[in-house]
């Protein structure tokens, strides 16, 4: 299901690369920090109030704890 809601959100000019990018610094950070990292919509894919797009300008390395406790919430 989650790849699903990730390939509908990820618009055609979207910048592949980029995005690799962004999971490739999570990985890093993780292993070198020793912290769970996760790559973050800042604005959810799927949300009664608005949905985001799987670009790299709605992407963000944040820690995991982080993450769970943002909980799908978008924080203007």
């Amino acid at each position: 299901r989650r790849r699903r809601i990730i390939e509908m959100a990820t618009p055609a000019w979207a910048n592949h690369e980029a995005i690799l990018g962004i999971y490739k610094e999570r990985q890093r950070r993780s292993e070198s920090e020793g912290i769970l990292y996760h790559v973050d919509h800042e604005v959810p894919l799927v949300s009664d109030v608005v949905c985001g797009l799987h670009v790299e300008a709605n992407l963000r390395v944040i820690t995991a704890e982080e993450n769970q406790r943002k909980n799908n919430k978008w924080e203007m």
